[in-house]
């Protein structure tokens, strides 16, 4: 992984093979008391994707390579980071598809922005109502 810093802005370049959530985890272990948005395009292969249904993920699993068409999300660095990544992907016949991102590997590479929200300590707290952790500003 490669990681370039100005100012607010993060750039990751992940390589072929390296995992996509722990890579980010490395990347902002050190941000304290503030808030992250991220976005991101590449490839990914090995990877699993869920749809959230009441208090649980619907999963499915890909081997193959996709094209990473869009990825987003944020992260909640109050405490142990909590990364909450969606992804839309692309497979050979160009038919897209996505969800909640619940881990994977870079094909070829990746490259992931963060837009550091500096001074906005952040947390997920769980609702029972809900059954997730919802994002606190």
């Amino acid at each position: 992984m490669q990681v370039a810093l100005s100012g607010p802005v993060v750039l990751l370049r992940l390589d072929h093979g390296e995992d996509i959530l722990e890579s980010v985890k490395q990347a902002v272990k050190d941000e304290k008391s503030t808030m992250l948005v991220m976005t991101g395009l590449g490839m990914v292969h090995d990877f699993e994707i869920g749809y959230f249904d009441r208090g649980t993920y619907l999963k499915k699993r890909i081997e193959e390579p996709c094209e990473l068409l869009a990825m987003q999300g944020s992260i909640a660095s109050s405490g142990e980071p909590r990364i909450h990544i969606h992804v839309t992907v692309a497979d050979t016949e160009h038919r897209a598809f996505g969800g909640h991102l619940i881990g994977g590997k870079a094909w070829m590479s990746n490259e992931i922005g963060l837009l550091r929200l500096e001074g906005h300590a952040s947390e997920r707290k769980f609702d029972p109502d809900k059954k997730v952790g919802i994002l606190q500003v």
